[in-house]
């Protein structure tokens, strides 16, 4: 069929299609009507290791420009990307319980990866940002529960959220023959921001201090996991769950051994210093963000830093990423990201500058409301997962970016 053909087409052109690595294979696994008059298309690629569904919302246009087309009904109307016609993206939006009385424009944001964000302007000036999940999951998204349960709780390191909205769909493996998962949500649009690491990197390649920013960075991240210690599910770890991270580090660390000999040379001392770790006492398990670093973290002027992104590491299952973790882990991800960008600047000292920040973000996430105890030997266990886990990524994709990690995990052995 024609329209399944231009679909398809359509889909694997698309920043945010996840199967590149593959040639795809589409099928229309189920159609429903969406917001203003749109039709929402789920797409089901079975060619990669796992099969993938995308949400894919089509609209009339009858105006439409032909680079706009995705495809054509069999009475030859034209289909357009619903998350570009205004009568979709509005009624999405309302449909999330959100107020749209004086909502004036919406527009798409450009250079998105996985997802498609959405932003509305309220009496002219841009308020809300709408993020639409292309790829679905059973389950509520970890995005979409951490932070209602943060902006419910008050908490002033995260945007403000608004609403958001699911979708069921047939699938024969659940006893219910039906899936149902989170399409997307709607936040406040914090406008004039820059990420973390776009602000970290000019200081570093300029030498320039970045302490009291890391500070700040120490206390939000704090603020944040104590929230969320006291709003969602938490738990001690049992010996089974610490034998489980155990062998996720030793396996990584087998992995890293057999591609990177840098790693290979120093496999014991990072192997005693896992034994270590599993020996000390640790603290309960909890939700947190799960894939921490200077780029989930955005500066609003003169209002501090807001954190975002929860939904956790991206080739992690998505019912994975809701189990209770260590937030140590969040922890060492920031340490982790000041190195790089003290390494990325490469300006003048650019070791000192990391230490220091990471000395900075330390000491004060240790003295902030909501802090967790940060045994020595656990955080330094996590920081050198995460260094091993970046050499394996480096050797693979960016070679010469390898002694990034490489030195991050001398410095956490010396």
């Amino acid at each position: 069929m024609r329209f399944d053909d231009d679909l398809g087409a359509w889909v694997a052109r698309q920043r945010w299609y996840a199967g590149k690595s593959h040639d795809p294979r589409f099928r229309i696994l189920d159609s429903e009507p969406a917001p203003g008059g749109a039709t929402r298309y789920l797409l089901m690629d079975d060619a990669g290791a796992l099969p993938t569904l995308y949400n894919v919302p089509l609209a009339d246009a009858t105006d439409a420009q032909a680079e706009e087309v995705v495809t054509t009904t069999e009475d030859g109307r034209p289909l357009v990307d619903a998350t570009r016609h205004p009568g979709f993206t509005v009624g999405l939006l309302a449909e999330m319980g959100v107020d749209t009385s004086r909502v004036t424009g919406s527009r798409v944001l450009t250079g998105e990866q996985s997802n498609t964000s959405i932003v509305y302007d309220v009496d002219g000036s841009p308020t809300i940002i709408l993020k639409l999940f292309r790829t679905l999951h059973h389950g509520e998204n970890p995005d979409v529960t951490v932070q209602r349960v943060l902006s419910d709780a008050g908490s002033p390191y995260v945007p403000t959220f608004y609403g958001s909205a699911d979708a069921e769909w047939p699938d024969v493996g659940r006893e219910s023959g039906t899936a149902q998962g989170t399409l997307g949500f709607a936040q406040e649009f914090l406008p004039g921001v820059r990420d973390g690491w776009a602000i970290a990197l000019d200081a570093a390649r300029e030498g320039r201090d970045f302490t009291d920013a890391a500070r700040d960075l120490g206390v939000a991240v704090a603020g944040v996991h104590g929230a969320l210690g006291d709003a969602l599910e938490s738990a001690d770890a049992t010996p089974d769950q610490a034998e489980a991270v155990g062998r996720a580090w030793r396996r990584r660390l087998a992995i890293a051994s057999a591609e990177v000999p840098a790693v290979a040379d120093r496999l014991a001392a990072i192997d005693a210093v896992y034994a270590q770790a599993l020996e000390r006492p640790w603290p309960r398990l909890q939700r947190i963000h799960g894939d921490l670093h200077l780029g989930q973290v955005l500066a609003v002027p003169n209002g501090g830093w807001r954190i975002v992104d929860f939904e956790g590491e991206p080739l992690r299952p998505m019912a994975e990423r809701a189990i209770p973790d260590l937030p140590p882990r969040d922890v060492a991800g920031m340490l982790r990201s000041f190195d790089y960008a003290g390494a990325v600047g490469a300006g003048p000292d650019a070791a000192a500058w990391a230490a220091a920040c990471r000395a900075a973000f330390l000491d004060a996430y240790a003295t902030a409301p909501g802090a967790i105890d940060l045994d020595p030997a656990l955080l330094r266990a996590l920081v050198l997962d995460k260094a091993v886990y970046e050499s394996i990524y480096e050797a693979r994709n960016r070679p010469d970016w390898l002694p990034v990690p490489l030195a991050g995990i001398d410095a956490a052995l010396a």
